[in-house]
């Protein structure tokens, strides 16, 4: 009998694209991560198969090296029943209404699943082995094709009363402002989202405004991506500018607010739009100073997440383990 080198935990990141997922062990270390594209097939069978195919054969390829898989972290977007392990609902995935997931996964797997919000992950990934490590409170913006929110207090992921604590992206920065997929106007995520930064492109393109986007996207409104909005900025195009700017602008003003409620240690911010940081942080950080205690802004830490595209799939790794009594903070 082959003698079990170490235990380990698979991590997946569940997001509004891609599914990202790896081995973990116990120290945070993320080994050979894979990413499977789902733009344009986020349905529960496609995206339910797509898990379980590659968690099985993470699962032999560690058993091959001595190591053995003892869990399963899933973070996922939308509204979680904790107590049950069922999103409820997720904006970014049409068909899944009361997704038994955890109990999906554990039967198909045979092996444990702790389920957590993504944003919730991130937040659990940054204070275990990133930007938040020693920080007892804090709370994580997932900025990626929505917005996430993940706040510990006292060391803890803070739930809400019904699980649907953190939600910062629907925060209303502007009762005036566009439509969110929510079904609010002027959420946060409107504006400060890679989908809301579209939305901005696309109407000043539409407005007859100069830009060259309509060069990079081949004059296709569709093919505009955020990253695509950054690379025009950073060649002086006035319209991307102006639409980081402004995303940076609303970003500050539900800091702010975030700031006022919950006074946390720090925030960070993750995900891909964090990118663009140089453009629309001076923004955000000069709503913050206009709106928010002088004491608060001087004592918060506004900084970027270390872990890049891991946090989710550590912190839902490190959550797994933190269940399995295999971490303690």
């Amino acid at each position: 009998m082959k003698k079990i080198q170490e235990e380990v935990v698979i991590g997946i990141d569940l997001g509004g694209s891609a599914i990202r997922l790896s081995t973990v062990t116990k120290r945070g270390r993320i080994i050979n991560p894979r990413r499977i594209g789902i733009a344009g097939r986020r349905y529960k069978d496609h995206i339910l198969t797509s898990i379980i195919y590659n968690v099985l054969d993470i699962k032999s390829l560690e058993n091959t090296r001595r190591n053995k898989v003892v869990a399963v972290g899933i973070g996922s977007p939308g509204i979680i029943d904790f107590s049950k392990g069922t999103i409820i609902s997720s904006p970014n995935f049409p068909d899944w209404k009361d997704v038994p997931l955890r109990s999906l996964l554990e039967r198909s797997l045979d092996l444990p699943v702790t389920l957590e919000n993504d944003a919730n992950a991130a937040a659990f990934g940054e204070k275990w082995k990133g930007a938040g490590r020693g920080v007892n409170s804090l709370i994580c913006m997932t900025m990626g094709t929505g917005i996430g929110g993940g706040i510990i207090l006292n060391g803890n992921i803070w739930h809400g009363a019904h699980g649907m604590g953190g939600e910062v992206g629907h925060m209303t920065v502007n009762p005036e402002g566009p439509l969110c997929n929510c079904g609010n106007n002027g959420c946060l995520e409107a504006y400060s989202s890679a989908t809301g930064m579209v939305r901005s492109a696309v109407e000043s393109i539409n407005g007859g405004k100069r830009t060259i986007l309509i060069k990079l996207s081949g004059g296709d409104n569709n093919k505009i991506t955020a990253k695509m909005i950054h690379e025009a900025a950073l060649q002086g195009d006035s319209v991307s500018i102006n639409i980081l700017t402004e995303a940076g602008k609303y970003l500050g003003i539900a800091i702010a607010s975030l700031m006022h409620i919950l006074n946390p240690e720090m925030i960070v911010l993750t995900g891909a739009v964090t990118g663009a940081w140089d453009f629309f942080m001076p923004a955000a950080k000069k709503e913050v100073e206009k709106r928010a205690y002088k004491a608060m802004v001087e004592k918060t830490k506004i900084v970027p997440g270390m872990l890049i595209d891991s946090a989710g799939i550590v912190g839902a790794a490190g959550l797994a383990m933190k269940q399995l009594g295999l971490l303690k903070l």
